[in-house]
This record gives C-alpha cells, structure tokens and sequence, in this order.
C-alpha cells in the first residue's frame, strides 16, 4: 500500500508520483546522493522532481512511525510549510509517500522543488583560508533562524545553499529540515548553542563562526566559544563512543 500526500499546485502530478517506488527500483533519474539515504533528480514533463528516499526502517521503527511518530518524510513536507511560515528559506515541498506492508510502515519518500544554489562547504569548511564574509552572513542567518524558533535538527554546512546578489547581499536555503524542532520565541542560549554543535569539526573555522554568533547576540564572545568548544568536546565524545 502507499500513501500519497501532494501539495495543491503538483495535484495534477500526483498519478506519476505514485510511481516513484517503482522509479527508484528501477534506478531511473541521476543519482545525486547515496550513503543512508538517496537523493535522485527525475525529469517529467519538463517538471524536476528532486526526490529522497529515506533507508528503509526496522522492526521497531515499523510499528514507532505507523502508530506513534511521523515518519521523516511527513516530517520533511510538514516542517518546509512551517519554515516557509516562519520566514525561512527551504526548497518548496512537493509531496511525500509512505509505503506500507502487512500493515506497517516500510519506506518513505520526500519530493520537492530543484534550488541550484550553491553549498555553503566548499566555501567554508573545504577551504584552508575560508570565506569570512559568507561565514557571517551564515551566522547572520542562524540568528534570524533562532530569532524565529527554528532550530534545526542536523544543522552541519552542507545543509545550508546560498547565493550571493551583485551587491553582495547573500540569501539562504535550507535543506534536510525533517529533524527540525521549533520554539515560541527564542529558544534558551543554551539551545541555541547546542544548536550550533554540528556545524562543523574544523576548530578555528567553529571558533570563527561562534564568535562571529556571539557578537550578532551581544554576547561576550570568549566566554561564548569557550562553552561552545566545551560542548563540542563532548559531542565529539560521543560520536566516538
């Protein structure tokens, strides 16, 4: 069985969408990501669908997101509307589908819009002398995102598209929201910087960008990127386990 959520402007799709399944098992569309998850970019009538199966779930999990959860595809379609309503930036949702077996959840599937902006990564973490002004306007854009209550779940800098305007105004794109978590107002300086955690290994880039933070917030700024590399310390701790 597969259930089909699709958004009023793509109703008109909704009969080839219900073949993505089929699509993906057959390996059609360009494979632009593959390691838990994959991402394919499909053509259909002049459309570009940009679709993410997520690995198929356990026994556990089965029951968890039949009965209990949203599953992350629901999540990633529910939590672009809610960003978009908060005043953030995030390819617009297409549809998602959830396939079912005896009953239970298996996989799903999230579809949205194309956005060719570029990663912010390779201008950050891959660069040995990184572009400083598009890490502040990346912090800028954090402290919008948590002026709103946007936290987001997996917030590394991959999952950050930009482009940059001719008169240097930069403008951000979210992706990979579904672990997103949201809050009335700003969340505790605490959240916010538990938050950051995942932005990235690389110490004098992270240094960088939490002072950068810190001044944005009038915080005061040693004290702030001592408890942020306090609270990367053991993030990284547990990572090795």
């Amino acid at each position: 069985m597969l259930n089909l959520q699709c958004s009023i402007p793509y109703q008109q799709y909704a009969d080839y969408l219900r073949q993505i399944p089929e699509l993906f098992a057959r390996g059609e569309g360009e494979l632009i990501y593959s390691e838990r998850n994959q991402v394919r970019r499909i053509e259909h009538q002049g459309r570009v669908f940009i679709v993410k199966r997520y690995k198929r779930v356990n026994a556990i999990q089965r029951v968890v997101y039949t009965f209990f959860r949203k599953t992350k595809a629901a999540r990633a379609y529910l939590y672009a509307q809610e960003f978009r309503r908060r005043g953030i930036d995030t390819p617009r949702e297409i549809a998602y589908m959830e396939t079912f077996s005896h009953g239970l959840f298996t996989v799903g599937y999230f579809v949205s819009e194309e956005c060719l902006w570029r990663e912010v990564a390779p201008d950050l973490r891959n660069r040995q002398d990184f572009d400083r002004e598009l890490g502040h306007a990346v912090m800028q854009h954090l402290v919008l995102m948590h002026s709103r209550g946007v936290l987001h779940g997996d917030l590394n800098l991959t999952n950050f598209l930009y482009r940059r305007d001719d008169d240097g105004t930069y403008h951000f794109m979210m992706i990979d929201i579904n672990r997103s978590h949201f809050t009335d107002g700003m969340p505790t300086p605490r959240q916010c910087l538990r938050n950051l955690v995942r932005l990235t290994h690389r110490r004098d880039l992270y240094e960088f960008l939490i002072h950068q933070y810190a001044d944005l917030r009038g915080w005061p700024a040693d004290e702030t990127v001592r408890q942020a590399l306090r609270l990367l310390d053991r993030f990284e701790h547990k990572l090795l386990g």
